[in-house]
């Protein structure tokens, strides 16, 4: 009788490691904009996405054809993350090196998921790899992806780059100009070797490709914001910005299908950055008409100004927009639609209709339905004009604490960026991994305390 050893790794778990972990990722990445998850739902989602990437990591180079097989399989941000990670996290060159081959050839969908995956690492490895994306001897789409991953990790990673910031912003590639500009923007403001940033970013408001000027400007907009410094010369980036984010809805209009996507999220992270450069107080009506009508409502969301709840609750009697509108009013209000009698049932048909456009309105799934004559008698007069809202309070720090703790991602977004503009050293991700947000808010209770935030 013949005894058949048994092998240490068992090849199909293995494999649903890897299809698990790209499908935890994928909810972990789409769900910032979530009106219902919180940071309780979100590190749910941390938990099981660490447990199937350490099933990877331990399984070795076994991992390895699961992953990378996966990756040429499907070609999606998904998969892209977990076959860097495995990568990364063990070392390996050779699958490195069989990573980038599938992402040089498809970098615009594939860069989203390696960027992802670098900001995963623990630091210490994070800035090895960026040291070495940013060495000489790398190439565009690695210093790409170093560059996007410093934008996400922050102050920390910024000084791993192996080569000068300016070479990057200079450089003959627009991705790595663009992906230098989101490095900038969380660089010390006024501090050596960094203080000639500010010069080379407002050359770039004027580079012929639309991305790159998109994010000079924003990137002058958050370092004029934290250093309170050249603020009036620092307002030509708005002008800049308004013109790039009309340009990105023109091309949005010509789009389809996978490129669509990635131009409706282009648009929207450049309108809500807009949203959060303008004071609030100033009317912006007649650039907003140039913006596609939810863009719109989202901008008016994110900017926080009660002046535009007259504008909201004329859009609750439009078909397709009631919800969305809803949901705006709601978030600078404060004021619970449902539990103040302010909804209206769901009728039959809309309930068929929600299930057959559900992929193409996911942001208005479990909205409810508003009624806009109660909204309209509703009182909010006590909300004052020229302020910026969240939650029905005025945004302070300790305010912007409790929304990043306790309420749901979409809300949690507006108050990581506004208080990231103002504090850019703190680096608020509702996209990263739950252990490193709850580090965050750690650090953001201990410069409350010690009243380092304004």
């Amino acid at each position: 009788m013949t005894h058949q050893a048994i092998s240490k790794v068992i090849s199909p778990l293995v494999r649903r490691h890897a299809e698990d972990a790209a499908f935890y990722w994928n909810q972990h990445d789409t769900c910032a904009s979530s009106t219902k998850l919180g940071l309780i739902g979100l590190s749910n989602l941390s938990h099981l996405l660490r447990a199937h990437l350490e099933g990877l990591f331990i399984a070795g180079t076994d991992a390895r054809p699961h992953c990378h097989g996966a990756l040429e399989r499907w070609r999606k941000p998904a998969e892209a993350f977990v076959c860097t990670h495995v990568a990364l996290a063990m070392a390996d060159k050779a699958c490195v090196e069989a990573l980038f081959k599938s992402v040089r050839a498809n970098p615009d969908q594939l860069l989203r998921g390696v960027i992802s995956a670098l900001a995963w690492l623990p630091l210490a490895d994070a800035c090895r790899v960026i040291a070495q994306w940013t060495g000489t001897g790398s190439d565009s789409v690695m210093q790409v992806a170093a560059l996007r991953a410093i934008a996400l990790i922050g102050r920390d990673a910024v000084c791993a780059m192996d080569q000068p910031l300016a070479t990057f912003l200079a450089d003959p590639d627009q991705h790595v100009r663009a992906a230098a500009c989101r490095a900038a923007a969380c660089l010390p403001v006024g501090a050596a070797p960094w203080e000639g940033a500010d010069a080379l970013l407002e050359a770039l408001l004027d580079d012929p490709v639309v991305a790159v000027r998109a994010e000079a400007a924003i990137a002058l907009g958050s370092r004029s914001q934290a250093g309170k410094a050249r603020r009036s010369e620092a307002r030509l980036f708005l002008p800049v910005l308004w013109h790039c984010a009309v340009a990105q809805a023109d091309m949005l209009a010509c789009a389809t299908g996978w490129y669509a996507m990635q131009a409706q999220r282009r648009l929207t992270r450049w309108v809500q950055q807009l949203a959060l450069l303008h004071v609030p107080g100033a009317a912006y009506a007649g650039a907003l008409d140039a913006l596609p009508v939810r863009v719109r409502l989202n901008f008016i969301a994110w900017h926080g100004d009660p002046v535009y709840l007259p504008l909201l609750v004329d859009h609750m009697d439009m078909p397709g927009l009631a919800r969305y509108a809803g949901w705006a009013w709601q978030t600078i209000t404060g004021v619970d639609l449902l539990a103040s009698g302010l909804s209206v049932p769901e009728p039959e048909a809309d309930r068929q209709a929600l299930r057959v456009t559900d992929a193409s309105h996911d942001a208005d799934f479990g909205l409810v339905l508003p009624d806009a004559a109660a909204v309209r008698r509703y009182p909010v007069s006590d909300l004052s004009c020229g302020k910026r809202y969240v939650a029905g309070a005025v945004l302070t720090p300790a305010r912007a604490r409790d929304l990043y703790v306790h309420a749901p991602q979409a809300l949690r977004s507006i108050a990581a960026a506004c208080l990231q503009y103002n504090h850019p050293e703190l680096r608020l991700s509702v996209r990263a991994g739950a252990s490193v947000q709850r580090a965050n808010i750690a650090r953001l209770d201990a410069a409350i305390t010690q009243e380092a935030l304004h």
